[in-house]
């Protein structure tokens, strides 16, 4: 592959997690850790952009030796690492050693509409918030310590659904209906309030080129249809190839180049990103 003017730089790459970063079924990240390494000594940060909680994310980030910001349950939240900028970022707030940005609603405020939406209309799904231990372990193949750790959310509710694929369209447009939004992530419909990963990252994107005073281009790397509106804003977007479903559409234009890696997971960010900075 070779460098164009598209691929000057400098770079932030922004990731999800699940099917992506981390195998689908095991949560192995062994194929990326070289990759990863390599790029932290070209001081490309990599930014982590999943559904998945606070908690969850500090202990991923500790195992990829990831020390940048990071965006949790689906756009929601972003947490800064206290020193990592010059100055504390506009709207951010002190959490433990982070500043954080909230971009969410709290989740108090979706189990009140989940709550009052079953009344009316049944609830043809398992909510986390109402799930046991053991069914979040059946439903993700997590062990006991990590369903615990998604268990315990800040903005978001994830529902594995039941009930049919008319149920759902009308649960998503009540939803609407009442200023929340809804993502289909790989397993799970996450309800949350008006934001998206790609606003998250829009967000942290303007953080880095103001405090460090540089214009940086942005990868973004997903592989289901709740990343999409994180890949519409990269210079690059990176599509990873799923085992079980295609590709989400996403059109290239003239100033974003598509790539849709070959290789599954994993393998397939290792594939396209390495690649790209070979």
């Amino acid at each position: 592959m070779t460098k164009n003017n598209l691929f000057e730089g400098p770079w932030l790459i922004t990731s999800d997690l699940d099917g992506t970063l981390l195998d689908h079924h095991d949560y192995s990240h062994a194929p990326v850790d070289r990759l990863l390494l390599q790029l932290e000594q070209r001081q490309v940060p990599v930014i982590l952009n999943s559904s998945k909680t606070f908690a969850e994310m500090l202990e991923l980030r500790r195992q990829l030796h990831n020390e940048h910001p990071f965006i949790v349950e689906n756009g929601s939240a972003i947490f800064i690492p206290a020193n990592y900028f010059p100055a504390r970022p506009e709207t951010a707030r002190k959490r433990n050693n982070f500043w954080l940005i909230e971009t969410g609603l709290p989740r108090e405020q979706l189990r009140a509409f989940l709550r009052a939406d079953a009344t009316e209309y049944g609830a043809p799904y398992l909510s986390f918030s109402a799930a046991t231990c053991e069914e979040i372990v059946a439903a993700t193949g997590l062990t006991e310590q990590q369903a615990l750790a998604a268990q315990n959310r800040d903005y978001s509710e994830p529902l594995l659904w039941l009930g049919t694929r008319e149920e759902k369209r009308s649960f998503t447009t009540r939803a609407a209906a009442a200023g929340l939004s809804t993502l289909q992530g790989g397993r799970f419909l996450h309800l949350l309030g008006p934001t998206d990963k790609g606003a998250a990252t829009l967000a942290l994107l303007d953080c880095y080129r103001k405090y460090r005073h540089t214009d940086y281009r942005l990868i973004a790397a997903g592989d289901s249809p709740n990343d999409l509106d994180m890949l519409k804003l990269a210079d690059i977007a990176v599509i990873i190839r799923a085992p079980h479903r295609p590709p989400p559409q996403l059109a290239a234009s003239d100033k974003r180049r598509v790539i849709i890696s070959d290789a599954i997971g994993p393998a397939g960010w290792r594939e396209v990103v390495g690649q790209l900075f070979s």
